[in-house]
C-alpha cells in the first residue's frame, strides 16, 4: 500500500489544491445564486464534520466569485477551477490582494488575538480593481475569548463589500455571539454520499490505490479523515487487509511518536477489524471475541476521555491481541 510521490499527493490533497468539488453541487448552486441575487449574507458560518471538505468548498467558492468574470474562469459545469487562472494561483501562493487567510494548522494552540487584529490591517487597505474583499477563517474553534471578542469587533465594523467564510467543526465549540453575527451553513452527508465522494477523490488524486481494498469500516467518517488514515497506513510497508497485528503495532509506535488524536481512532477501528476477522474464521467464539472488543474499545475511550496513562494500555493490548490470534 505504498504510494509513489506521497509527499507531492498530501499536497494535491489540501483543500486550496483540490481542483475539482465533489459532493456539494446543490450547496454551491445556492451559493451562486444567492450571489447573484444580492443575497449572499456577509458573514457565513459553515459547520460540518471535520474532514467533510468545507475548506474545499470554500475555496472553490472563493476562486469562483475572483475569477467568474476573468479568463480561464471557475467552470460551475462539472465544479472545476481552471488551474491556468490568475485569481487560483495567487490564492494558492498566498498572494491575491483581496484574499485574507487566518487558520491554525497545529491544532495545539489557540488564535492569538494579534492575528485577528491583521484582518483589520488588511480591510483598511485599498481594494485591488474595486473587487470584492474575503476573509477566510479556517478552524474558528480555536479562537480564545480575546481573539473572539477581537473578531466581534471586526465583523461589527466591515462593509457590504467584504465577505467573511469561518469555518469550523460541528464538533468543536465556537462562541455564540460569533454564531449570531453569522448565517450558518451546515454541511451533511449521508453514507452513499460519503462513499460517493471519497470514491471520486481517490480516482481523481489517487489512481494507483484499489478503491476494493477500502473496508466498509472506513466509511463510518468523513471523506477527509478516512485519506488522512489512508495516507497514514500507506506510510507502513505492512498491508492492513492481510496483517493487522503488525499494523496495530505500527500505529501503536507511531502515536507513541507523535501523540496524533486521530492515530487512536485508527488504532481503535483496526481492532474492530481484527476482531471482525477473527468472527468470521471462528463463530464458536463469537460472544468472547465480542466482548474483548468491547472492552479494549472502551479502555481506549476511557484513555481518551480522562486523558489516562496509554503506555499501560498498549502494553496490556498489544498482550491480549497476540493471544488471541
Amino acid at each position: 500500500m505504498k504510494y509513489e510521490n506521497d509527499t507531492e499527493n498530501v499536497e494535491i490533497l489540501s483543500p486550496k489544491n483540490q481542483l475539482q468539488l465533489f459532493g456539494y453541487d446543490d450547496y454551491f448552486n445556492s451559493f451562486i445564486k444567492l450571489f447573484h441575487k444580492n443575497k449572499l449574507p456577509n458573514t457565513i458560518l459553515l459547520s460540518g464534520l471535520k474532514g467533510s471538505g468545507k475548506a474545499t468548498f470554500a475555496y472553490h467558492f472563493i476562486n469562483y466569485l475572483f475569477s467568474y468574470k476573468e479568463q480561464d474562469k471557475y467552470s460551475v459545469n462539472n465544479f472545476t477551477i481552471n488551474p491556468d487562472n490568475k485569481s487560483y494561483k495567487s490564492l494558492c501562493n498566498y498572494i491575491h490582494p483581496n484574499f485574507f487567510l487566518l487558520e491554525n494548522n497545529s491544532h495545539e494552540e489557540n488564535i492569538k488575538i494579534d492575528n485577528v487584529r491583521n484582518i483589520l490591517k488588511f480591510l483598511n487597505k485599498t481594494t485591488y480593481n474595486s473587487n470584492i474583499k474575503i476573509v477566510m477563517i479556517d478552524n474558528a474553534e480555536y479562537l480564545n475569548i480575546n481573539s473572539s471578542n477581537a473578531l466581534l469587533k471586526v465583523l461589527e465594523e466591515h462593509n457590504a463589500n467584504t465577505f467573511f467564510f469561518i469555518i469550523h467543526n460541528s464538533s468543536n465549540r465556537i462562541l455564540d455571539t460569533i454564531k449570531s453575527r453569522c448565517i450558518q451553513f451546515k454541511f451533511f452527508f449521508t453514507l452513499s454520499e460519503r462513499k460517493s465522494i471519497l470514491k471520486n477523490i481517490i480516482k481523481q488524486y489517487r489512481n494507483n490505490f484499489s478503491i476494493d481494498e477500502i473496508n466498509d469500516n472506513f466509511y463510518f467518517d468523513t471523506p477527509g479523515n478516512v485519506l488522512k488514515y489512508l495516507e497514514i497506513l500507506s506510510e507502513s510497508n505492512v498491508d492492513y487487509t492481510k496483517d493487522k497485528l503488525s499494523c496495530i503495532s505500527y500505529l501503536i509506535d507511531k502515536y507513541k511518536q507523535k501523540k496524533d488524536s486521530q492515530l487512536l481512532i485508527l488504532i481503535s477501528l483496526m481492532i474492530e477489524l481484527f476482531y471482525n476477522e477473527l468472527s468470521l474464521k471462528n463463530n464458536k467464539k463469537l460472544h468472547i471475541y465480542f466482548y474483548h472488543k468491547f472492552k479494549i474499545l472502551k479502555q481506549i475511550n476511557d484513555v481518551k476521555k480522562f486523558n489516562l496513562d496509554k503506555n499501560n494500555l498498549f502494553i496490556s493490548l498489544q498482550e491480549m491481541l497476540k493471544n488471541e490470534s
